[in-house]
């Protein structure tokens, strides 16, 4: 058998099973731009994109965190009673930076006789926060919350309704309360 016979001829309209060395050359050049682009597209996603979305993780989580210090700061601040004031000025003690506890124990003078002297309770709820802006080392957030005042003179709770700009520094890792204001 010679050469010429192990091959039949192609029958028209029929393909043959080879491929033109030229053709094969193509597909494979088209299979490498194909490889070097899928390389530079991970490339780009490792060295560009992923930093960006790892930082927007971070913001995101920093915020997060802010918020939830100005919303303990806001419930601690709104829930007491007089049969537990001490625990009310340390529990809400513990949330805030060095400055501001003094500042704040100041106040509670007042406070305390007028809690005492009414036999007031109350218990707080925040409604919403919004971290207005947070870098490595401070925070501004506004909180909204109600807290339903009750007296031996009041039958009825009286609602109370705050928005304040809580002001958060941090302080060996942990974000304490720096100032806070009503806003309007």
């Amino acid at each position: 058998m010679t050469d010429d016979q192990t091959h039949e001829p192609a029958r028209p309209g029929t393909r043959t099973s080879r491929i033109s060395p030229r053709l094969s050359r193509g597909i494979a050049a088209v299979l490498a731009t194909l490889v070097v682009l899928a390389l530079v597209a991970v490339a780009v996603q490792l060295l560009v994109l992923r930093p960006r979305f790892e930082e927007a993780q971070a913001e995101q989580a920093a915020r997060a965190e802010v918020a939830q210090a100005a919303e303990q700061f806001a419930v601690e601040v709104n829930n007491y009673d007089s049969e537990s004031i001490d625990d009310y000025q340390a529990g809400v003690r513990q949330l805030l930076t060095t400055k501001f506890a003094g500042e704040f124990e100041k106040a509670m003078g007042d406070i305390v006789r007028s809690v005492n002297e009414a036999e007031m309770t109350s218990k707080g709820e925040v409604l919403t926060s919004a971290v207005a802006s947070v870098d490595p080392d401070s925070a501004e957030v506004l909180v909204v919350a109600d807290a339903n005042v009750k007296t031996v003179l009041d039958s009825q709770p009286r609602a109370r309704h705050f928005r304040w700009e809580v002001s958060l520094v941090k302080v060996d890792g942990a974000w304490l309360v720096d100032n806070f204001t009503p806003v309007t």
